[in-house]
């Protein structure tokens, strides 16, 4: 008899299920291989392991933000001129960077309303990307800052004062 042979034996126990096992299951069903591997992070995925849902988001995401790249939001007039192609790109995929994008072009355009609509939207977004359970969507909010809709107020007050 081989020693592992001898280790499983002696402590798997006599259920099949492992439902005897002492504490720390975890690390003997993992010395005896009754636990099956958990994919966890973006390297353990191969072609027949990905999760179909999320392929097919991640390629929705890439598509929208080729689109997104090809817009021009760099000058104010620009970022007005792009709120109804972002809304429409929003409705297609709510990347946080569309988000970020829409509040800005709706402070430039003085709709302050619309905006803290968008930034309690953006801030709703950030939170389903922390609670996802794919690194993928995840990282999404990497760099952005958290929007809320008080900052849209304070933002409308400073340009006020400014006018005066």
């Amino acid at each position: 008899m081989s020693l592992r042979r001898w280790v499983r034996e002696q402590m798997s126990g006599a259920e099949p299920e492992g439902n005897d096992l002492p504490p720390r299951g975890s690390l003997v069903n993992s010395a005896v291989r009754r636990e099956e591997v958990r994919l966890r992070s973006l390297g353990e995925y191969d072609s027949t392991t990905y999760p179909v849902d999320l392929a097919e988001l991640l390629r929705t995401r890439g598509e929208v933000l080729q689109e997104f790249m090809r817009l021009d939001v760099a000058t104010p007039e620009s970022r007005i001129a792009a709120i109804p192609r972002l809304k429409e790109l929003l409705r297609r995929y709510p990347h946080p960077l569309l988000y970020e994008s829409l509040i800005h072009a709706y402070l430039d355009a003085g709709r302050y309303d619309e905006a803290r609509g968008v930034a309690f939207a953006a801030r709703e977004r950030r939170h389903e990307c922390e609670a996802s359970p794919y690194p993928e969507i995840q990282a999404e909010i990497d760099g952005l800052r958290e929007w809320k809709p008080e900052e849209v107020d304070r933002l409308r007050e400073e340009k006020e004062k400014h006018r005066s």
